[in-house]
């Protein structure tokens, strides 16, 4: 997995334009939507002076791509405005060919990061990656809505961490509807705290089972879900060994 993080002029949006009549204002997309034909987006708006709010919240509905633009909050000691957008991407001759950023990683399969950030002109997005042609592919979807810039591509330290947890979730989900029924009984019973709250009998008496079959149960449940643990726990211990050696975590293949 990759992460690629890259700055776009998004020709046509209205944060390609935004600060040529705000340029104290930077804005935060805090989320993004598709419903039906109309874009719903959430911004954070900072530096934004009590005489310039009225002002930039109107600027935003005049677009030409938006429907409407609501003030949901402002706080004047911190200069923050809430803006809820709601936009049409194909309305207005400028923006024919014009469609929100989110909607084009997704198509892509790659999933921001972090909210987006919009200063001078630009969106400055993260997103993981599933692999290089996938970047590409991206990076080129992209390019057909305006100028990008790759700012980074990395493969992130985190990446076999990630890869771990997905084989202990799955883990999970392979175990059976009994083995996860008296696995959820057994931990909410406070089975694996220590001390220990109860013990095999005492599930067995609530699960009105005898107390063999309740243990095979929890010892299958429990091999299934530690065989995944002790990956997890290997590929900690390789990138605790290499922080000591000062050298950089092992890659995932």
């Amino acid at each position: 997995m990759l992460e690629y993080t890259f700055e776009i002029t998004h020709e046509g949006c209205w944060t390609e334009t935004m600060n040529d009549s705000f340029p104290m204002i930077s804005a935060t997309i805090i989320y993004s939507y598709q419903l039906r034909e109309t874009s719903i987006t959430m911004i954070e708006a900072t530096n934004v002076s009590p005489t310039d709010v009225d002002a930039f919240v109107a600027w935003l509905s005049d677009h030409e791509i938006m429907t409407s633009a609501t003030l949901v909050s402002y706080d004047e000691n911190r200069a923050v405005a809430y803006v809820s957008l709601a936009g049409d991407y194909e309305t207005g001759t400028d923006a024919e060919d014009t469609e929100p950023v989110l909607n084009v990683l997704l198509e892509n399969r790659c999933f921001p990061t972090v909210p987006p950030t919009v200063t001078d002109g630009s969106e400055r997005w993260s997103v993981l990656a599933r692999d290089h042609a996938s970047v590409s592919e991206t990076h080129a979807a992209l390019q057909s809505m305006g100028s990008v810039e790759v700012t980074a591509l990395t493969s992130p330290t985190h990446d076999r961490l990630l890869t771990r947890l997905a084989e202990v979730k799955a883990a999970i989900e392979a175990l059976s509807p009994r083995q996860r029924e008296v696995l959820s009984q057994a931990v909410a019973e406070g089975y694996y705290d220590s001390p220990r709250a109860c013990g095999i009998e005492d599930l067995a008496a609530m699960d009105s089972a005898n107390t063999s079959t309740v243990g095979e149960h929890l010892r299958r449940s429990e091999a299934k879900i530690l065989n995944a643990v002790g990956s997890l726990l290997s590929a900690n211990e390789e990138t605790r060994k290499a922080s000591r050696r000062g050298q950089p975590g092992t890659q995932p293949p």
